[in-house]
């Protein structure tokens, strides 16, 4: 057995005990283990949709399951705020979600945590780790769309590394902070050497990292330039202070079990479990803190699984082949200390 201390931050927040199992049987469908839960934490990209469609039966997915009284919560690593992910939730046919008009009686509506919301609402208020040391100014790798307003909304103001407090990673499309002008031209494009010049400067300067999104590959399961591979450039640069908000990290589990509470969920009894693409994040994440698992084989490790990749085009669910699946899940639990899936699904249909 196996046991996992997580921080107190809350009376919320558990301790996280867990047996490593053995190789979890390839389920047919969601509606077999759906009854088994009061609650799913479901990931999007990937699970539910691309960004732009719903995948084939997704909606129905989300829909029966509410429709039996359960809650969830969709929990994401994107930088960006919840507001833009409820947004995208309503536009794709899904719902109800929170805030809606009219949610019928016995209906729990979907709510949203994304670690760029955790890391917006905790640079605010600045009052608890892993925020409360950090300092006003930042610099910024950035999404190229909002992080202006982003950063001034949360009360910090965007500088250059030389004068920054602690980094930023949000996205590598932009570097807020590298333009010619703080005022008229803030930002620049992203380039690797970039990024290079910026890191040597702030390890020089001792300065912390903070990462809104720890996603080391992009939904498509592409290799790309992720915030979390940032962070692994920046710790294999001899940094010991890189700071990761998201899944598999504690803090978002955490906001979980504060929303569930708000919904007159006990987190203590509720049967909970995180739905999910990614073994790194969504297997381990629910492993180290408390929770069951359900692996969708269709997303990041479709390649090494030899299937189609789920998306709105793949009508036909593909399972993978058992010995593929279990060297697979043999190869993870050998890395991280005998966690497997709790459940195993092709592809989030009912």
């Amino acid at each position: 057995m196996v046991a996992c201390e997580l921080p107190m931050r809350s009376a919320l927040l558990l301790l996280a005990v867990f047996v490593p199992r053995a190789c979890a049987a390839l389920l047919t469908n969601l509606a077999a283990v759906a009854d088994r839960y009061d609650c799913l934490l479901l990931d999007q990209f990937g699970v539910i949709h691309d960004g732009k469609s719903a995948y084939p039966g997704a909606v129905a997915a989300v829909s029966d399951i509410q429709q039996r009284g359960k809650k969830i919560c969709v929990i994401s690593n994107s930088s960006r705020r919840k507001g833009d992910t409820l947004a995208r939730l309503r536009s794709l046919g899904f719902g109800p979600c929170e805030g809606d008009a009219d949610i019928p009686e016995g209906v729990q509506p979907i709510s949203v945590v994304t670690s760029g919301d955790l890391v917006f609402e905790g640079l605010k208020a600045g009052n608890a780790a892993p925020f409360d040391d950090l300092g006003v100014r930042c610099f910024v790798f950035g999404n190229g769309e909002e992080d202006e307003d982003y950063v001034r909304d949360c009360g910090k103001v965007a500088s250059p590394i030389n004068q920054a407090d602690f980094v930023l990673a949000r996205g590598l499309f932009s570097m807020l902070g590298a333009g010619p002008d703080m005022l008229r031209r803030p930002a620049v494009p992203y380039t690797a050497k970039g990024e290079e010049e910026v890191l040597e400067i702030a390890l020089q300067r001792g300065l912390p990292l903070l990462v809104a999104n720890p996603d080391v590959v992009r939904p498509d399961g592409k290799d790309s330039p992720m915030p979390g591979q940032l962070a692994k450039r920046y710790r294999e640069m001899g940094s010991t202070d890189v700071r990761l908000v998201g899944k598999p990290h504690p803090l978002i589990y955490e906001a979980c079990r504060e929303i569930l509470a708000e919904a007159g969920i006990d987190a203590g009894s509720a049967r909970v479990a995180a739905v999910g693409d990614s073994l790194h994040h969504d297997v381990l994440g629910a492993a180290r803190n408390g929770i069951d698992s359900v692996f969708i084989c269709g997303g990041v490790h479709y390649e090494e699984l030899g299937i189609p990749q789920s998306g709105p085009a793949q009508e036909e669910t593909v399972a993978p082949a058992p010995e593929k699946l279990q060297a697979l899940l043999d190869g993870f639990a050998e890395e991280h200390s005998g966690i497997r899936p709790t459940h195993t699904l092709a592809a989030f249909r009912l």
